[in-house]
């Protein structure tokens, strides 16, 4: 069978809570979800598939048609949808059916493991994967291909995860997922099927950067998160670090580990990083983490390993809001971690979060404020947004903040003009955009961060695009009309296919 994985343009993503002056995608991220179900379906079926990314190839609906006109026709087309690019994805699968008639589709990825029958009944999909799809996917090709593509009920009805649609229009759906893959035995994403120097990062240190997974999960209570409460299950050290000596092959040396908590088990973390310098891998990397998993031993260990730079979620300064987020942490332990990755000569990056139920302006003032006393080198003021299915949103919901299940709505019937709302009985999102805008003028307006910036550079490439980004931070106006113009001109045909608005930077996870 031919395969082929499909990234969609980015281009009716629906709006999200980080500032919008960080809203405008000029970063590029692997998909290592998609590329990881790509593997074990080649490790398992000897099936190497095809891997199309249009958001880095121009990101527009005429580079998707160019590209599938020279595309050879596949069985099977796979793409994993999140809940914000289900427009995106809708209207690819439609304009992949009218090129590719006999070509099934099939969704997974987050938004499909939350509402899994919803997006079955739309019309684009023929099958969905709920869970995670290394397996299962798999077994999908295998399934048909052992039967010349015929829907064969007993053995699809008997994959985990799996709906898909009978002949007859009837909707079939597993009920069970594959939530339990052995992250030790699948093998690592299939970076060889894509071309690397794509992919580049805004505050990265070179110019291309490479995702790296080494675990999966995270136990933390945080009711904003949709990963709450989950069980962590880590790769061994020597299977982390063997995939980062094949990436470092492949010509990258910059590594951003998307782990949710790449901490968790510090054992684990410092065997990581003892074995990179072990092996004398010259690489630079990022990693997400909280701050109580944290000590100077760990610390020490990622530094010396090639650790830059730490994304910590430290949300906000007030104990009661903490509280209410069930962070599980205080504002002394922020201070005391903080303090000992200061030390340890590594930067911070700070996810702070303001507009949280019953929060006055005051306390979104002194998280600001607090921001700006830990030093931090880098910090992104999130309106606080009931996403779907998070314990924050089942509260919400509980409480009559939020009137209705806009979310299902949305899984249900995905149309354009859909917008994220933030529910603040207080404040409506003008006053919460204005409180976000003054929050990232004051913190990277200030003179000393200014020239402290100045001082890192080390390169016009990096200047241009740090200018870049520090034009849309202070004169946010200025440049959403500039981005205004630019999508008009490009809606004319007046600019070529490569050029972009204004650019900005895409919103880091973790």
């Amino acid at each position: 069978m031919k395969v082929l994985f499909l990234v969609p343009p980015d281009t009716l993503s629906i709006e999200s809570s980080v500032p919008d002056q960080l809203e405008k995608r000029r970063e590029f991220r692997q998909r290592l979800g998609l590329l990881s179900v790509a593997a074990s379906l080649e490790e398992r079926t000897g099936i190497r598939p095809v891997f199309l990314d249009v958001s880095v190839l121009g990101n527009s609906y005429s580079v998707l048609d160019a590209e599938l006109a020279r595309a050879e026709e596949p069985d099977l087309v796979g793409m994993s949808v999140l809940t914000f690019n289900l427009l995106d994805a809708t209207r690819t699968a439609r304009i992949v059916r009218k090129r590719f008639p006999k070509a099934r589709l099939v969704a997974g990825g987050h938004h499909v493991t939350l509402y899994p029958e919803e997006t079955l009944r739309l019309p684009e999909f023929d099958f969905v994967i709920a869970g995670e799809g290394e397996r299962n996917f798999a077994t999908l090709v295998d399934t048909l291909g052992r039967h010349g593509g015929r829907l064969v009920a007993e053995e699809l009805d008997a994959i985990p995860g799996l709906g898909w649609k009978a002949e007859d229009g009837e909707i079939r759906l597993h009920g069970e997922r594959d939530n339990g893959v052995d992250y030790e035995a699948i093998p690592p994403p299939a970076h060889h099927i894509i071309d690397l120097t794509k992919y580049n990062n805004v505050l990265a240190q070179q110019a291309h950067v490479a995702s790296v997974q080494s675990s999966r999960g995270c136990p933390a209570a945080c009711t904003f998160c949709d990963i709450r409460k989950t069980k962590f299950r880590g790769r061994s050290a020597e299977k982390v670090v063997a995939e980062l000596e094949r990436l470092v092959r492949l010509g990258t040396r910059d590594f951003f580990f998307v782990d949710d908590t790449f901490t968790i088990d510090k054992r684990r973390a410092i065997a990581i990083c003892d074995l990179i310098v072990e092996r004398g891998l010259d690489i630079v990397f990022k990693i997400s983490s909280r701050v109580d998993t944290i000590n100077p031993d760990t610390l020490a260990a990622l530094k010396r390993a090639g650790c830059y730079r730490i994304h910590y979620g430290i949300e906000s300064a007030t104990p009661r809001l903490l509280q209410y987020l069930e962070k599980g942490v205080t504002p002394d332990k922020v201070q005391r971690a903080v303090k000992w990755t200061r030390d340890a000569g590594i930067q911070i990056y700070a996810y702070m979060m303001i507009g949280i139920p019953t929060e006055t302006r005051a306390e979104m003032l002194e998280t600001l404020d607090y921001a700006v006393k830990l030093k931090v080198d880098y910090a992104q003021f999130s309106i606080c947004t009931p996403y779907p299915k998070t314990e924050l949103y089942r509260r919400m919901l509980a409480d009559g903040i939020v009137p209705r299940d806009y979310w299902q709505e949305f899984a249900e019937r995905p149309e354009e003009g859909f917008r994220v709302r933030f529910w603040n009985k207080d404040y409506d999102e003008d006053a919460l955009r204005e409180i976000q805008d003054i929050c990232m003028k004051r913190f990277y307006g200030r003179r000393e961060y200014i020239v402290q910036e100045l001082r890192r550079l080390r390169s016009v490439r990096e200047f241009v695009t740090k200018a870049r980004v520090g034009a849309r931070v202070l004169f946010p106006g200025v440049m959403r009309a500039v981005d205004k113009t630019v999508e008009r001109w490009r809606d004319r045909g007046d600019l070529g296919e490569g050029v972009a608005p204004a650019a900005g930077v895409q919103p880091q996870a973790g």
